[in-house]
């Protein structure tokens, strides 16, 4: 995982065929979500990335860890980005992407809250989210700036 200035995350990629993952219908290679940071909305968030997924042929497994991955990012946004204030947004963007080595998704999970480091004293009956993302992800960069935090991933598609 890095975590730095505003200079990193993952480049913007031009939209893509993805016709190997997806069926012969018109399904959209991106998604993107916007709601509220609060823990009624993370059962809408994974709904719409479900139905995304199904609508794009993902295989079962490969969707499964994307709902992993977005819930867990999403998750933490609405526990650690507007603690001590309102709640703002949490934006979820989700493009397929077809590159030479195959097809991924990649995903981005971002908020406008403050990023807070884990104290020294802070007591670890938490904090397993990101190192499980770590594990389904390919590619997991975070991403925190002052004007908020970015988990940007990537997973591979089987093809």
């Amino acid at each position: 995982m890095n975590v730095h200035g505003p200079h990193g995350g993952f480049p913007a990629a031009p939209a893509a065929s993805v016709s190997a993952v997806r069926p012969a219908r018109a399904v959209p290679d991106e998604l993107r979500i916007v709601r509220t940071a609060l823990a009624d909305e993370l059962s809408g968030i994974r709904s719409a990335v479900s139905r995304w997924g199904r609508r794009a042929g993902l295989p079962a497994d490969v969707l499964v860890d994307l709902l992993l991955a977005v819930g867990e990012a999403a998750a933490n946004v609405v526990d650690h980005a507007y603690r001590g204030g309102p709640p703002g947004p949490v934006e979820v963007d989700l493009q397929l992407r077809r590159r030479r080595s195959g097809t991924v998704i990649a995903a981005r999970i971002s908020d406008q809250g403050r990023w807070r480091p884990a104290s020294a004293g802070a007591v670890r009956d938490r904090g397993r989210g990101l190192p499980m993302i770590r594990a389904l992800a390919a590619r997991i960069d975070v991403v925190a700036t002052g004007r908020g935090t970015e988990v940007c991933l990537e997973l591979a598609v089987p093809g």
